[in-house]
């Protein structure tokens, strides 16, 4: 404004206090910002030990503790860049939060030239928050400014502007656990309660069920110098958490804040991905077609292998792993040629607790009638090829368009491509899945 923050802070509430402070004003010079003034605007102070927030909005034990929570934000960013906590010791942020726009105005607090913000922005080491109807979402857009002064303050700048955004948005999706009050940042929401009003889940769900997902090399497009909707945010986000949380992909990702200031990054994360970058940009098309809340990007990373052709009358047997996303078979399936696959086997495709006891939901490649995933039985064996003009060609059965398979089916593609299998459940329930079952593929 996220593969998770281990470390873990505790927060506490904010000491309230009225000082004297130079502060900024519109014309760039500094203007002292005395206690009285604050109180005839209705203006006060929260305190924290790295920033100092003005804010008109009335006192409350979660408005009270945003110093704390930015605070315990500081180690986390500082430990994921590579920064020397001692380096913060002294640094000092400064925010606005904001619920009455006059009261700032009339003392020239406003960000210069961006009176007119919509939620949230930042310059240098300040930033300027809209107060928000819930509480999530005004320390959400805490972090998502507070990760952009952080990383101006300390790498220099944001990089372009989805990495800058996806950064933000990254840091800013958080789980803040009570009553301890630990802070862990970079989560993956585990459902739409735990973040209310953020909504990017959503987003990316609806710009897909339209027709109109972005591709990956799109998303490094999106330019934030412009007020961006809250779709871009999402597409931003998605495209960070993605790259973030990916197992092949993650420390490439960590080490492009190393980069920021170089103004040809975008030809960087090319090249640093290069060897990877086909299967990227088609596993990207498959995880925004999946993404859900708890998405599990161990288990959901799709298993890439180099293919072979094999000719008439030839088969081939391929294990598939209930508890994975997307598998090659190392089959290449060539356009027009018509193939029988064929799976058997007995596998677990989810586990219910009954009466306290666990309890196994066996399933068949066939998948289960009793509850369905996006339109099909749940745990039915599904199929994708994955070739240069699959993606493009609507007949073809793609990650983002599967084909249903079962027991048995008759494939003839109409583009050439690697065939993958997985079973049929979301990538956010994957985790009680297990066992295998195994896949005859023949060319008659």
């Amino acid at each position: 404004m996220l593969n998770r923050v281990l470390v873990v802070v505790p927060l506490g509430v904010a000491v309230i206090v009225i000082t004297a402070s130079k502060l900024p004003a519109q014309g760039g010079e500094p203007r002292v910002f005395t206690p009285s003034q604050a109180e005839s605007a209705g203006i006060r102070t929260l305190a924290g030990r790295t920033i100092t927030i003005y804010t008109d909005v009335p006192t409350s034990p979660e408005v009270d503790r945003l110093p704390a929570l930015f605070d315990a934000a500081v180690p986390l960013w500082a430990a994921y860049f590579g920064i020397d906590e001692a380096k913060t010791a002294k640094w000092q942020a400064r925010g606005y939060l904001i619920g009455d726009r006059r009261r700032f105005e009339s003392l020239g607090l406003m960000p210069p030239g961006h009176a007119n913000f919509v939620n949230g922005i930042s310059m240098g080491a300040e930033l300027w928050l809209v107060d928000q109807p819930t509480d999530y979402y005004r320390r959400h857009l805490l972090l998502h400014e507070g990760t952009h002064v952080f990383m101006a303050s300390f790498l220099g700048g944001c990089g372009p502007g989805w990495y800058m955004e996806g950064m933000a948005e990254l840091f800013a999706t958080h789980r803040l656990e009570d009553p301890t009050s630990q802070l862990t940042l970079r989560i993956m929401p585990s459902s739409r309660n735990e973040v209310p009003m953020l909504g990017r889940v959503k987003l990316i769900h609806d710009a897909v069920a339209a027709g109109r997902p972005l591709s990956f090399e799109q998303v490094m497009k999106i330019d934030n110098r412009e007020q961006l909707g809250n779709e871009s945010y999402a597409w931003c986000w998605a495209a960070a958490k993605f790259l973030d949380s990916h197992p092949r992909y993650h420390a490439r990702f960590h080490d492009f804040s190393k980069q920021v200031l170089d103004p040809k990054f975008d030809d960087r994360v090319r090249r640093e991905l290069k060897d990877d970058w086909p299967d990227l940009v088609a596993e990207w098309r498959a995880y925004v077609a999946m993404l859900d809340y708890g998405y599990d990007f161990e288990r959901g990373a799709v298993s890439f292998h180099a293919g072979k052709s094999f000719r008439a009358g030839d088969h081939l047997r391929a294990e598939i792993a209930a508890d994975r996303s997307w598998q090659s078979t190392g089959v290449r399936l060539e356009a027009g040629a018509t193939y029988h696959i064929s799976a058997s086997g007995r596998y677990q495709i989810a586990l219910e607790e009954q009466e306290g006891t666990p309890r196994p939901w066996p399933c068949e490649p066939g998948g289960i009638t009793i509850e369905y995933h996006d339109g099909l039985p749940l745990g039915m064996l599904l199929g994708a090829i994955h070739g240069e003009r699959t993606a493009a060609d609507p007949q073809s059965a793609t990650f983002e368009r599967p084909m249903a398979i079962g027991t048995q089916a008759i494939v003839k593609p109409t583009a050439s491509g690697i065939l993958f299998l997985r079973v049929n459940d979301s990538p956010a329930k994957l985790a009680d899945n297990a066992g295998s079952l195994i896949v005859t593929i023949e060319r008659p």
